[in-house]
C-alpha cells in the first residue's frame, strides 16, 4: 500500500495542470484497481463535493460489475472518469488515504485470504451494490457509514485480509439496519 501511496502523491504533486481527472488517479492504482478503487470512490463520497454520492455510486456499481464479471480493470464509466478535481481537493483526498494506509499497515495482515482471492470475490458483489445504492441515496449525511464499509472492504482486498473485510461487512449491515429503523420510524409517524 506504501507503493500506491508514493505513486498517487507524486502523481497529484506533478500534474499537467491545475486539475486531476478522475480516469488518471484511477489507472494510477494499476494492478489492485478493485479494493483501491473502492477505498478511493468511498473517500470521494465523503469529500464536499456536490452531488458526489449521486455520482461516485456509479463508480462503485462499475467496480462491483467489475468484480463480478472477475476482470482486473477499473471498469469506470466514461461520466466518473471525466471529473475533474483541482489540485486542492486532490491533495486532500491523498492526505485522507495516506491517513487511512499508514493505520491500515498496523491493523491489516493476510489472514483468510480466500475471502479476498479474486475467485471468491463474487460473494461481495450484492453488498457492494447495496452500500453504493444506499450512497445513491440523497440521504443528508447517510454517506458515512456505507463508506465506511467499503473502505474497510476496499483495505481488506488491497491487503488479503478477510477480518478486515469481515468488519467492513458488519459496518455496512449496522448501516442498513439503522436505515431501516428510521425508514421504519418514518412509516408509524405517518
Amino acid at each position: 500500500m506504501n507503493d500506491l501511496l508514493g505513486r498517487l502523491k507524486t502523481a497529484v504533486e506533478h500534474p499537467h495542470d491545475d486539475r486531476v481527472s478522475v480516469r488518471f488517479l484511477a489507472d494510477m492504482h494499476g494492478e489492485s484497481a478493485h479494493g483501491a478503487l473502492l477505498l478511493f470512490l468511498a473517500v470521494l463520497t465523503l469529500l464536499p463535493i456536490p452531488f458526489s454520492g449521486l455520482l461516485f455510486s456509479l463508480g462503485i456499481w462499475s467496480v462491483a460489475h467489475m468484480m463480478w464479471i472477475n476482470n482486473s480493470g477499473h471498469g469506470l464509466p466514461e461520466s466518473v472518469c471525466r471529473v475533474q478535481l483541482s489540485k486542492a481537493s486532490a491533495t486532500r483526498m491523498i492526505k485522507i488515504l495516506g491517513w487511512i494506509y499508514t493505520r491500515a499497515d498496523h491493523i491489516c495482515a493476510p489472514r483468510l485470504e480466500s475471502l479476498s482471492s479474486p475467485t471468491h470475490r463474487g460473494w461481495l458483489v450484492p453488498f457492494i451494490a447495496l452500500m453504493g445504492f444506499i450512497i445513491f441515496l440523497p440521504i443528508p449525511g447517510g454517506n458515512g457509514t456505507p463508506a465506511v464499509a467499503l473502505i474497510l472492504i476496499g483495505l481488506g482486498l488491497m491487503a488479503r485480509d478477510g477480518f478486515v473485510i469481515i468488519a467492513g461487512i458488519v459496518t455496512g449491515l449496522a448501516g442498513v439496519g439503522i436505515l431501516a429503523f428510521l425508514v421504519w420510524m418514518i412509516v408509524q409517524v405517518m
